[in-house]
């Protein structure tokens, strides 16, 4: 490739090989996943390390096992970027939320003594304050733009200044994992997953996942959802929405046909999220994410939306 400087991802970013491929991004750093066995392994977004998907989830949902994730340390991403800065390449790197990993950390870390072997090199840290395939989409977004000829600095800046209008809309159903992890109470848990209770949020402006609504069953999880983002995206007809799952393959396509029907995207492309964001959340996850209005403080604007969406 020849550009004026790489576009970098890790694995929460979900960027299969064909989507990298496909949408220019130079690397996709390999995060660490810690076995239930004490192994540490390098994750992908190609099922590479697991082969079967149904038999990972088995596993991840078995109270015996314990799978764990870290990010790529420093020395990794001094080794990443040193082979661009090497062909004369300078490197943006868009991590993982800082609010939820210390991969940020790191890359200023790495930066510190980069740029002390280096000092006529740039190495952009840009915390998307987002995870999963919000961050893909702003990948695609920095590679158009560098397509365009703008340089390093100019489109940090833009992502620093869409990163916000950057939304998730969909629903959760396998509450016993979150309650596992401390995420729910395991009460409520219980009581939630006896009457279907499926949780719907968005992205708050630091990059969590904030709880709007509970819908109870899946055809109002995927009503709501879709009214959702019908009130809160923008130029549908310009955008590629990505749909992601966590083993939840039927009620992904129900939501991405549903998608399709009413708000006419340009592009839906349906992923299965790897294990670094499996592990974490757990399945029954089906979400879409796209470009829409800027998130306003405190979700204000969007829990009323929702609210509203939830009367009717």
């Amino acid at each position: 490739m020849n550009h004026s400087f790489a576009i970098m991802v890790d694995t929460t970013a979900e960027v299969s090989s064909a989507l990298q491929k496909r949408f220019g991004i130079d690397e996709v750093l390999r995060a660490h996943i810690g076995l239930p066995n004490g192994e540490d392994v390098l994750s992908d977004n190609d099922w590479l390390l697991f082969p079967d998907p149904d038999e990972f989830y088995r596993q991840l949902s078995d109270k015996k096992l314990e799978f764990s994730t870290s990010p790529c340390n420093a020395e990794e991403l001094k080794i990443a970027v040193r082979k661009y800065f090497d062909k004369g390449m300078d490197v943006m790197f868009l991590c993982l939320s800082s609010a939820l990993s210390g991969t940020r950390d790191f890359a200023l870390m790495a930066k510190k003594d980069l740029l002390e072997e280096y000092p006529d090199r740039t190495f952009a840290v840009v915390d998307t304050q987002r995870y999963s395939l919000a961050i893909a989409l702003l990948a695609i977004k920095a590679s158009e733009k560098r397509a365009e000829g703008k340089s390093i600095e100019e489109v940090a800046a833009y992502i620093d200044e869409v990163k916000n209008t950057l939304h998730e809309a969909g629903p959760m159903d396998d509450l016993f994992f979150l309650a596992r992890k401390g995420r729910v109470a395991k009460s409520a848990a219980l009581m939630g997953t006896l009457v279907g209770v499926k949780p719907i949020g968005d992205f708050d402006r630091e990059g969590k996942t904030k709880v709007f609504a509970k819908a109870i069953g899946l055809k109002k999880a995927i009503y709501a959802s879709v009214e959702y983002i019908k009130r809160t995206i923008i130029n549908p007809e310009e955008q590629i929405i990505f749909i992601a799952h966590t083993n939840r393959a039927k009620n992904a396509e129900l939501l991405m046909q549903a998608i399709q029907e009413q708000i006419h995207p340009k592009e839906i492309i349906l992923v299965e999220c790897g294990p670094s964001i499996a592990i974490n959340v757990g399945p029954g996850l089906y979400a879409a994410f796209y470009f829409g209005k800027e998130v306003s403080e405190n979700c204000v604007e969007e829990e009323a939306i929702m609210k509203e969406i939830m009367e009717k």
